[in-house]
């Protein structure tokens, strides 16, 4: 019995520790994404009206800003049934394989919502209005809220993604909203 409680104490205590700090990471995550939402409710509260004044319309006849925004909420609400799928599987106790595989999507879904954040706001420092930035199965779109982009302007994108990400550039694609 000491021999079964020693052998799978240290595994147990891996596993432990893996889930509270990938719950760890989690809650960064939601707090950071919470913090900078809050931001941009501040600023659309003080300037809705000029805002609405000035954002062109898209083809279908939405601001550009309802595009972003209703982008982020979209990916937001995928993104949390995503992460209480693979917390359900985990709580259910499947087996080693299985509970592996979902802590690892799970720390993958993690780093990709990080590494957009940062992406998104890196491409905004430049002086981009809007952007939205997705990593999908090792390729990254970027959608930038702007009519054109010269080639310079797409050279800084492509920098900071291949820099934050690690890929190549031929799994970067890069387009505007108008």
């Amino acid at each position: 019995m000491k021999e079964l409680i020693r052998r799978y104490g240290k595994w147990l205590n891996k596993r432990v520790l893996t889930a509270v700090g990938l719950c760890l990471l989690l809650a960064a995550a939601v707090v950071t994404n919470i913090l900078v939402n809050k931001g941009k409710e501040t600023a659309k509260e003080t300037g809705t009206q000029n805002a609405q004044a000035v954002s062109p319309v898209t083809a279908q006849g939405k601001t550009q800003a309802d595009f972003f925004a209703s982008y982020r909420d979209e990916r937001d609400s995928v993104r949390t049934q995503e992460l209480a799928y693979l917390d359900a599987i985990v709580a259910q106790g499947a087996d080693t394989e299985t509970l592996s595989d979902a802590q690892r999507q799970k720390l993958e879904l993690v780093n990709a919502m990080e590494t957009e954040l940062t992406v998104e706001n890196l491409i905004r420092a430049k002086g981009f209005s809007d952007v939205i930035v997705s990593i999908h199965k090792g390729n990254i779109s970027v959608v930038v809220g702007t009519e054109t982009l010269n080639d310079e302007q797409v050279a800084q994108i492509l920098d900071i993604v291949l820099r934050e990400t690690g890929k190549s550039a031929e799994n970067v694609k890069i387009s505007t909203t108008l």
